[in-house]
């Protein structure tokens, strides 16, 4: 009796034996971690929505991400939209299989919309290099997960070539995320813009749902937390509108209490929607 009265006290003050590692469940693929489809890169302030001049280094800063779930944590030098372009570049390089062979700096630029100047051209390298060097720590109540943007970098400034691998946990988080050559040959046609680039990617994370959002949501999420939101608004809804205008979204409008409501799908214009084909 004492024995069978021990053994019902102790069950709950031991913990239970460890499940031998070759009988426990399969880890989820870190991909898998990265929020959901392309919200993290998409649509959070990972790169904000703005052309940095003067960069800092920060360590485990909280992001913003449309789809909450799991925390998410960066570190690395401060990124913008520029980064998001070279980002987006090597990602759909490696969704089309393309194997990291060498690559002229100058044609990469070329590619990103860009006039391959001497500066243009240690503008990438940079970029290539903060990309690698970043960090996204990605946490729940059970899985922890650490991951880079860019897997590794090398570039030949002799020769004027490199190489990058995007890392296998990006592309698994943005492979099945349709129209995103679609998104990156806006992108890349559009010039600076660093608000509409932005835009342009939180609605393609929208997909086909309507969505209605304050201003002081979309500055939360784009990287102007603290900034006027009448400055703020007096950017973002042009940028809107000409998203509508090129056919990339159906329609916007502002409603009497000041939020927007954003309708994807299908644009007025069916021959700028056709010339964004990626």
């Amino acid at each position: 009796m004492f024995l069978e009265e021990f053994s019902l006290d102790a069950a709950g003050v031991f913990p239970p034996p460890p499940i031998p590692v070759h009988d426990a469940p399969a880890l989820p693929a870190p991909g898998s971690l990265l929020g959901t489809g392309a919200a993290l890169f998409l649509g959070s302030n990972l790169f904000p929505a703005r052309t940095i001049r003067k960069r800092h280094h920060l360590s485990r800063v909280s992001l913003n991400v449309v789809a909450g779930g799991r925390s998410a944590l960066f570190t690395g030098e401060s990124l913008d939209q520029f980064d998001m372009d070279v980002f987006l570049c090597c990602v759909l390089k490696t969704l089309r299989r393309e194997k990291p062979v060498r690559r002229s700096l100058r044609e990469f630029v070329q590619l990103l919309g860009r006039r391959p100047s001497p500066v243009t051209v240690r503008r990438l390298e940079s970029s290539l290099f903060r990309l690698a060097s970043a960090r996204i720590e990605l946490a729940d109540s059970r899985f922890g997960c650490c991951a880079q943007l860019v897997e590794s970098v090398l570039v030949d400034r002799e020769l004027g070539v490199f190489r990058a691998q995007a890392s296998p946990e990006a592309v698994a988080a943005l492979r099945d995320v349709e129209g995103l050559g679609r998104l990156a040959r806006l992108r890349f046609g559009v010039g600076p813009g660093p608000l509409l680039k932005w835009l342009a990617g939180l609605i393609l994370v929208l997909g086909d749902e309507a969505c209605l959002l304050t201003m002081e949501r979309l500055s939360s999420l784009c990287g102007w937390e603290g900034y006027d939101l009448r400055i703020f608004a007096a950017r973002a809804l042009p940028a809107l509108r000409s998203l509508v205008d090129i056919g990339y979204i159906h329609s916007m409008s502002q409603c009497p209490d000041g939020r927007i409501m954003i309708l994807p799908g299908a644009g007025r214009r069916r021959a700028a929607e056709c010339r964004l084909v990626w």
